[in-house]
């Protein structure tokens, strides 16, 4: 019997809980609305504002709000791996508009998220029981990640209800399609003509919807925007609402958001390339660069699990779905698991916990039929506990619900205007300052009145006197300047008039076993040339700007060498010695590199003063100038003078030792006295 005579022949199922699906709209729309912003409430942190301390994580975020506070220019001025709006990926009370802006960033996309894992398991999970599901997952996944990373999923639930919606939306589908997979299905009724329109306008809304999360995400962080686009690119080109529509639902969302909040961030438009050239060298360098792996093998299988429980759920969701369905869905599974893997293992320490808490998310955005349910169940759970194994324990979310409602309205109530706000930014100035960012007074009065940066790392140390007139290098912190366009760029701009007038270096030898002065090289040997020795209180030294006062390079020698073999380094008394490597990588590291990340590379360095030590070595600045010996002239103090290096050798990068081609050119660079601190030619 069709359809069709089964809804003439049997009685009309008016008011039943499943059998009128307008009913079931009207209850099913606001009851996914409370429902996931009760999940939002009880999964929000547990506490009102975050406790900083002086390193390096709170100094880039305070150095990101400090960026969009200042108006610095993004491309020409700042790169980073976030973009101008990029503080948004976690909630401080450093400014009242950053913190606001935060609050509302986190608010939109996890309640979004809420509301898209209820709605893809309510068909077949009922509401309540699709709501503590979504809870648990908006409880876990941000308890150890920002909330740029939350938005990946959340981006991902809307390219999958876009996909859904226009299947149903399409003249093609059959008639019992429908916008949840279980409004219309099983009732005994057919879909209209305008359910099937109205379902389809739901799916262009979802089309803008994603369009202006990628708009939006592309200023905050660089590799979720790019993920967002490509799920946006999947909807348009293999979703069934057809191109003509979905193409501008989808790009001017996109292009509008974009460019509103780059005027609203103080960018100039004259920018746009050069942002984006930044943040592609940041993205392209970063596996490489800081792919590191702090042994948590238990973890790598725990993902190789989770990822198969994944790929079968939502094969098991197409079933019996259209052929372009089918392989749009499985696409998007796969380029969103590709990106979240190498978010969690690329740098893999407490990183995996962003891939297990977002992949429980994915678990829980597969939309399977009521048989499946139990599996889906169990994946979840799977998923939950390997994330509490990896964690070491079980986020506060999941079982002090008192403390996150009561943080959750002190957020939203202080940054509204509501008493609080200022106690919770004097305590993170009191924070920066006792745990290593306060200033002596002698050593405050060197910087007052001057343009000053603070390198590599401490950018938290302008935060905390706003009074000092802060000039950064572009790479926020120089330990990513890893690409030779990022090294060069910060080179360049030390090179430049507008340069700082002092430096405040205080240099870390923790960041992946990198050797300190290597990192980044050229821009080091511009420093050398630049800046003088001011001062050296305690662990920094305070550097002044004066004319350049090195000489044009002159190469002395080329050396062609293989993996692990040692190079001489040549001796020139009196100058500057620097080195350029010209690397080749095997093919099979290049497609690791493609796939997850490349094999590490190190370099070995005997210094004479106690034998060879190796270091992590960075591709991507190789070809730069590596200041491997300095003359006396350089006047900086013992501790931040690199030994002269006697010989070198680099290896691994996929190479056994004796393989690989590797070519080595020394020249030598001349280097005059410091000049008197207090001579007017020493002045910027």
């Amino acid at each position: 019997m069709t359809v069709q005579t089964a809804r003439a022949a049997g009685p009309q199922p008016v008011g039943h809980a499943r059998g009128w699906p307008g009913a079931g709209l009207v209850r099913g729309w606001p009851g996914v609305a409370v429902v996931s912003f009760l999940a939002t409430v009880l999964g929000w942190r547990p506490y009102a504002w975050h406790s900083v301390y002086a390193g390096i994580d709170p100094s880039w975020e305070v150095g990101l709000a400090m960026g969009f506070n200042h108006h610095l220019q993004w491309g020409p001025s700042l790169v980073f791996s976030y973009g101008p709006y990029g503080f948004v990926d976690g909630i401080y009370p450093f400014y009242r508009l950053t913190a606001f802006l935060s609050v509302l960033y986190a608010l939109a996309i996890v309640w979004g998220l809420a509301a898209l894992i209820v709605s893809a398991l309510r068909p077949s999970w009922t509401l309540l029981p699709a709501g503590v599901a979504a809870w648990a997952a908006v409880a876990i996944a941000p308890s150890r990640t920002g909330s740029s990373d939350i938005a990946a999923a959340t981006a991902l639930g809307l390219a999958l209800a876009a996909l859904a919606a226009g299947r149903g939306g399409a003249t093609r589908a059959p008639a019992t399609a429908d916008w949840a997979e279980g409004q219309w299905a099983g009732t005994g009724w057919a879909a209209p003509n305008w359910a099937r329109a109205r379902q389809s306008r739901a799916g262009l809304v979802l089309v803008g919807l994603l369009g202006a999360l990628a708009g939006f995400q592309l200023m905050v962080k660089t590799n979720d925007g790019l993920l967002t686009v490509g799920l946006l690119a999947v909807v348009v080109v293999l979703g069934d609402l057809g191109w003509r529509r979905t193409v501008p639902a989808g790009c001017i969302p996109l292009v509008t958001v974009f460019f509103g909040g780059w005027l609203a961030a103080g960018q100039s438009i004259t920018n746009v390339f050069s942002y984006f050239r930044g943040s592609w060298s940041v993205a392209i360098g970063y596996s490489s660069a800081m792919q590191y792996s702090y042994g948590r093998a238990a973890e790598n299988w725990y993902a190789v699990a989770v990822c198969a429980l994944i790929v079968v759920l939502f094969a098991l969701s197409v079933q019996r779905k259209p052929r372009r369905y089918q392989v749009a869905v499985m696409l998007l599974i796969a380029g969103w698991l590709w990106a979240v893997l190498k978010e969690g293992f690329v740098r893999h320490d407490q990183h995996d916990l962003t891939f297990f808490g977002l992949a429980l998310a994915a678990v829980l955005l597969a939309q399977v039929k009521r048989p499946y349910v139990p599996l889906q169940a169990g994946a979840a759970a799977f998923t939950a506990v390997v994330f509490w194994l990896a964690l070491g324990n079980v986020p506060v979310q999941l079982h002090s619900p008192g403390a996150t409602t009561s943080a959750f309205f002190d957020d939203v109530g202080e940054v509204m205007g509501a008493p609080g706000f200022g106690q919770a930014r004097a305590t993170t100035l009191d924070q920066f300052l006792s745990t290593g960012d306060a200033l002596s007074p002698a050593l405050f009065s060197m910087l007052a009145g001057r343009t000053v940066a603070v390198e590599p790392i401490e950018n938290s140390v302008a935060y905390d006197y706003p009074e000092l007139d802060w000039d950064p290098e572009p790479v926020l912190q120089s330990y990513s300047a890893y690409t030779s366009y990022l090294d060069r760029l910060d080179a360049a701009f030390l090179a430049s008039a507008r340069a700082p007038e002092r430096i405040v270096y205080a240099p870390w030898e923790i960041v992946d076993k990198r050797y300190q002065f290597f990192d980044p090289p050229a821009t080091l040997e511009s420093m050398y040339c630049h800046y003088v020795q001011l001062a050296a209180p305690g662990p920094a030294q305070v550097l002044q700007r004066v004319p350049d006062r090195c000489g044009p390079p002159v190469k002395v020698k080329t050396v062609s060498t293989r993996s692990g073999a040692p190079v001489s380094v040549p001796s020139e008394p009196g100058k500057m010695v620097v080195a350029t490597f010209d690397l080749g990588a095997p093919l099979s590291a290049k497609a690791e590199d493609v796939l997850l990340k490349p094999p590490t590379m190190s370099v070995t360095l005997w210094t004479g003063q106690a034998g060879p030590a190796n270091y992590r070595f960075i591709p991507g600045t190789a070809g730069d100038d590596h200041v491997v010996s300095v003359p006396p002239a350089l006047g900086y103090s013992a501790a931040f003078t690199p030994a002269a290096i006697k010989k070198l050798a680099l290896s691994g990068g996929g190479w056994k030792p004796g393989q690989g081609e590797i070519t080595v050119t020394f020249y030598t660079v001349g280097l005059g006295s410091p000049l008197s601190a207090s001579s007017p030619s020493g002045a910027h």
